[in-house]
This record gives C-alpha cells, sequence and structure tokens, in this order.
C-alpha cells in the first residue's frame, strides 16, 4: 500500500529523517506533505510508480486515498470530491465504500483517519501518541522500539502471522478495527471506536441452498459490478483450480469484464492444467507464473535484495520468510504494469466450513488446537510457554468478535473466520500487496461477508454453497473440471465425502498433536535458507531467538524462513526478547 507516516517533528524530526532516506533507497519517496497543527503528515506512493490518490479543495481540505477505493461506484481518484463532502464523522458507516484502504481526510479544521471497514488495513501509533502510519517498518525505523513481543514473534512462527492490537514489537501497537483517529486544529489525537458494517443478523432467507445461493450473489453483485464498471477489461485474475478464484471469474464475467488471467505453478501442476483449459475454453488470456524458474542471484547481492524484500513488505510477510532471490517483489510490481488492478480470491471461504469443525458449539481453545498448534513444543526455548501462548490467542479471537467468554455459538466459530483469521491474516497480506499498486479483494467486503456466519453448516460443508453459487452465474464455469478432483456443480465423490467427514470430526486434542506427529524431520534449508547465504544477513547462531526457539528443533522450513526473518529485524534493530 502507498502509506502514510504522519509525526510530531519536535520528537521524531530526526529518525524521520533517516526513514525518509532509507525508503527513498528502496523505491519509496515522498510523494506529498500536509500539516495539522504541530502534525507533519508524509505520504509515500505505491512501489509501481501509481501515486496515492488525492483531492485537495481550494480552503485547504483534501483526502487522500491509499490503496483501493470505491466510493458510490466511483474508483478513486474520481471520487475524491465526493467522499469529501459527503463525510459526516457523526454518521461515518463506510456506506458505499469498497476497496483494501486507508484515507486521510480533513475537513472544517479536523484531520480524519480511517481504514476500511473490515480492519484488514492496520494503523499503528506509538506509546505516548506521537506517531501513526498504516506501515509497520515504518513505525519501528522511526519509534525505535527496544523489545519485541514475545507472543507476537509465537503467533508469527506457528500461525502465520500476528493475531490481535500488538505488534511484532513492544511500543507499537495498532488501533482496533474500525477505528476512526481525529486530529483536531492543534494536531491532538482522539481515537474512536465506530460500529462495523458487517452484519450478523441472520437478516438473508436460507431455507433452501438456492435461496442461500441467490443471496449471496446479489450482494457479490453490489462488490463485482462496481469493480468491472470502473476497470472492465484491464483486471488481472489470480487463478487457481478452485472455488473461490472461479465464484470472480463468473462474477466478472457476469458483469461485462474479461479478465486477464495469471495462475502460479510449474506446467504439470494442476492449477496451471485447470488454467489452461478454462482460458482455452473461454478466450481468455493467460499468464503461467513459475517463480521457481527465477535465477539465484549472486551471494554478495543477497543483503541489498533482502532489504529490498524488507521495504517492500513492510518488515515481514504472511507465512513466509522476506529471504528470496526477489521473484516474489518484482511479480507483485509486474501486475500492474500498465495500469492493470489484480484481484485476488483470499477469504473466499467465507461461504465454506473453513475450520472443518463440526456443527456444535465449541469454544477458543478447541479452535486453537484446530487450527492454531501447529507446532511441536521440543522447537522452543526456555522463554516458551503453551499455556500462555493458547491464552493470548484465545484473548484475541474473543476480542475479535466481542465476547466475554470462550465457549463460542456455532455462528460465533464462522465470525471468527472473517473477523480473526481474515483480518489478521488474509488482511495482512491485502495490506501488504497494496504497497505494490491498487489491488481488490472482494470476499474481505463488508458487504460480502455480511450474513455468511449464519448460513447453515450443512450449506457450508464440502462447498455445496459456492458451488451452486458458481452453478446459478454461469453453469458452463461450474462444469469445468476442478483440483479437488470433481466439477465444482457437480457431485461430490464419495472419497472426498468420507475424507471431508473424518476430517470435520476429528477431536481437537487429535487436532492439536497432528503437527508434532507429522513434522519429524529436518525439512530441506535450500535456496535463500541455504546457510551459505541466510549467513550472509544473519548470525546463524540466532543469538536474539534463541531463547525463545530451539533452532536446531525447528524442522518446517516455513518456521525456520519465519524464526529467521526475526533474528534479521532483532539483529538490525538492536531487538530483544522480553525477560522471563
Amino acid at each position: 500500500m502507498s502509506f502514510f507516516v504522519a509525526y510530531q517533528p519536535d520528537t521524531h524530526d530526526g529518525q524521520m529523517a533517516r526513514f525518509v532516506e532509507r525508503a527513498a533507497a528502496n523505491g519509496f519517496e515522498i510523494a506529498s506533505e500536509y500539516q495539522q497543527g504541530t502534525l507533519r503528515i508524509a505520504v509515500f506512493p505505491a512501489l509501481s510508480g501509481i501515486p496515492a490518490a488525492s483531492h485537495t479543495e481550494a480552503n485547504g481540505d483534501f483526502a487522500v486515498a491509499l490503496g483501493s477505493l470505491i466510493h458510490d461506484g466511483i474508483a478513486s481518484p474520481a471520487c475524491l470530491p465526493q467522499v469529501l463532502q459527503r463525510f459526516d464523522a457523526d454518521t461515518f458507516a463506510w456506506q458505499g465504500m469498497l476497496g483494501t484502504h486507508t484515507v486521510l481526510l480533513r475537513k472544517q479544521g479536523r484531520l480524519y483517519v480511517f481504514g476500511d471497514g473490515l480492519g484488514a488495513t492496520r494503523l499503528y501509533t506509538n506509546a505516548d501518541g506521537t506517531l501513526w502510519s498504516n506501515s509497520y517498518l515504518a513505525m519501528l525505523e522511526i519509534a525505535r522500539p527496544k523489545r519485541l513481543d514475545r507472543q507476537a514473534c509465537l503467533e508469527y512462527v506457528i500461525a502465520g502471522s500476528v493475531y490481535g492490537d500488538k505488534s511484532m514489537t513492544e511500543g507499537i501497537r495498532s488501533l482496533s478495527a474500525n477505528s476512526l483517529l481525529t486530529f483536531d486544529p492543534s494536531g491532538t489525537a482522539q481515537e474512536r471506536h465506530l460500529p462495523s458494517p458487517i452484519r450478523s443478523d441472520g437478516g438473508g432467507d436460507f431455507r433452501s441452498l438456492d435461496d442461500a445461493a441467490d443471496h449471496f450473489n446479489a450482494r457479490l453483485d453490489a462488490v463485482f459490478a462496481p469493480i468491472a464498471d470502473n476497470f472492465g477489461d484491464r483486471l488481472r485474475l489470480s487463478f487457481s483450480g478452485g472455488f473461490d478464484s472461479r465464484l470472480m471469474l463468473a462474477m466478472l464475467l457476469r458483469h461485462g469484464a474479461r479478465p486477464r488471467l495469471f495462475v502460479y505453478g510449474s506446467e504439470n501442476d494442476e492449477d496451471v492444467r485447470i488454467a489452461r483449459l478454462i482460458c482455452q475454453a473461454e478466450g481468455l488470456e493467460l499468464n503461467c507464473i513459475d517463480k521457481g524458474l527465477a535465477p539465484v542471484i549472486d551471494r554478495d547481492a543477497f543483503a541489498d535484495e533482502v532489504e529490498h524484500n524488507l521495504y517492500a513488505f513492510d518488515g515481514w510477510k504472511v507465512e513466509n520468510p522476506l529471504f528470496d532471490f526477489g521473484a516474489d517483489r518484482r511479480d507483485r510490481v509486474e501486475r500492474h504494469r500498465d495500469g492493470d488492478v489484480p484481484l485476488n480470491g483470499s477469504l473466499g471461504e467465507i461461504y465454506r466450513n473453513f475450520f472443518y469443525m463440526p456443527d456444535r458449539p465449541s469454544t477458543t481453545g478447541a479452535l486453537v488446537s484446530t487450527f492454531y498448534s501447529q507446532f511441536d513444543p521440543r522447537a522452543f526455548g526456555p522463554l516458551f510457554s503453551e499455556r500462555d501462548y493458547r491464552a493470548g490467542m484465545q484473548q484475541a479471537m474473543r476480542d475479535a468478535i466481542g465476547i466475554d467468554g470462550d465457549r463460542l455459538r456455532r455462528f460465533e466459530v464462522e465470525q471468527l473466520y472473517p473477523n480473526f483469521r481474515g483480518r489478521f491474516w488474509t488482511g495482512r497480506d491485502a495490506q501488504v500487496n497494496q504497497r505494490f499498486g491498487p489491488m481488490f479483494f472482494p470476499f474481505l467486503e463488508p458487504t460480502a461477508i455480511s450474513d455468511t456466519a449464519r448460513v447453515p453448516i450443512a450449506f457450508k460443508d464440502l462447498g455445496r454453497l459456492q458451488g451452486s453459487m458458481i452453478s446459478r452465474i454461469n453453469r458452463r464455469l461450474a462444469d469445468y473440471p476442478s483440483d479437488y478432483g470433481f466439477a465444482l456443480g457437480g457431485e461430490r465423490p464419495l472419497k472426498y465425502r468420507l475424507k471431508t467427514l473424518i476430517s470435520t470430526q476429528r477431536p481437537p486434542a487429535l487436532r492439536r498433536l497432528s503437527f508434532r506427529l507429522t513434522q519429524r524431520h529436518m525439512q530441506p534449508r535450500t535456496g535463500a535458507l541455504a546457510p551459505d547465504y541466510l549467513g550472509s544477513v544473519i548470525d546463524l547462531d540466532f543469538p536474539a531467538m534463541r531463547g525463545l526457539f530451539a533452532i536446531d528443533r525447528v524442522y518446517s522450513s516455513a518456521q525456520y524462513g519465519a524464526v529467521a526473518t526475526l533474528e534479521y529485524l532483532a539483529e538490525r534493530y538492536g531487538l530483544t526478547l522480553p525477560p522471563d
């Protein structure tokens, strides 16, 4: 995402100047600056060179949109005059807004800052309230905290992201979802929490599978029609052999857009084979991207490559380390060539039983055991407490959906998918993608999410609802093969039904043990994680992380890469873990 930094110069002028210099060396130069009393605001463009959308009135009022934004059917920057005109802090509720964005808006002497309706774009502040940004890396470099947050480090390695309102470091926190940040004429800040625009009051008629499919297709029409109208054939769709990208393609074709598709994998991968079949049959352009073919760089150039990744990915990526040879970064920039606008189907599992949990009440503890226990206790050091880790995750879940206890009604389990997993895992990925240029994630839209928690689980199981949605839009697309081994609009084979039943009915206590029973051998540490490369950017003795992780017992290469990312941040910024 193009990003902003708002700071009090008396406190942060020196560090801000140093950050601006380093950011410019890595592709981010200040595009515009504003002032609100003693507060200064700097706005940075996207890595693709696409500027932040802005509009300024003659009286000095302005609106700036960072990321993707459509308002009442009009895309930014053209929509910004009406955004400014219609904004009222007393009645604001994300009316008519689509996209993954941060908006800065000055009106009648006050500066307002807010993110999207889900809260996917996180806004950060420091402990003394003198620094704000939607960039974690900017906060880290300017605020200069001293300690990593232990719980955040564990969550990142085990669960691929950071959950709740904390950040990777103590002293930097994110505002809660649906916060409106207001600066008065002097530059003094006030936070206010607004009601979520995501409704879950059972407003749909779900008496039959077809009724549910029609209900949610109508909701998606309100999302995809403005996207198709504004961007048309400039849209680039991330495609695979599954449900979510097929539903997006059906919606775009329904609304008159013919996107160009791109798929990841080698020529023999199932996703690539299915994408080729569909594109040939439908007359659509396809780009196959095999990141495994990216050239290996010279070891002496690796440190610079990692630093470029550090800035491009805002300090860290979900589930994946910072370390590669630049293929991921260059690919994300390439998506925006010639003003193209990418779409991604993440969070499409709002229409499926994502956690594979049975149709009965549960608990936050059971959900941690089911989905957030991908670890072996032997891979941790003396500072690790499994009890504290689980308690931290359970508290973040309670906060995400506003409950006091740990018992979950079945629809609350479904609420946790968009409001917990969606906001903190998918949302982080969506926010990072905006740093390369505007990109849409249609299933993160409150309009798409609303009411999905109340869908009967029997409709969500086996992808029945999503298959029906695709079929009722475009039967031909639903009848093509999928990487599940069946047509998405067809019958589910007995083997698939039995496999799903076994997964769903497996007790949480057993699922908690799955990772430690299956990850019993060291996975290869190759490519950018090979000692020759990794040892050029961090100390392979892991002095900062060794108290929390038993490095020699971290068998998963993905988790090893995550620990290495934390070590890199710790060594670069002088961070330490808090004592026991």
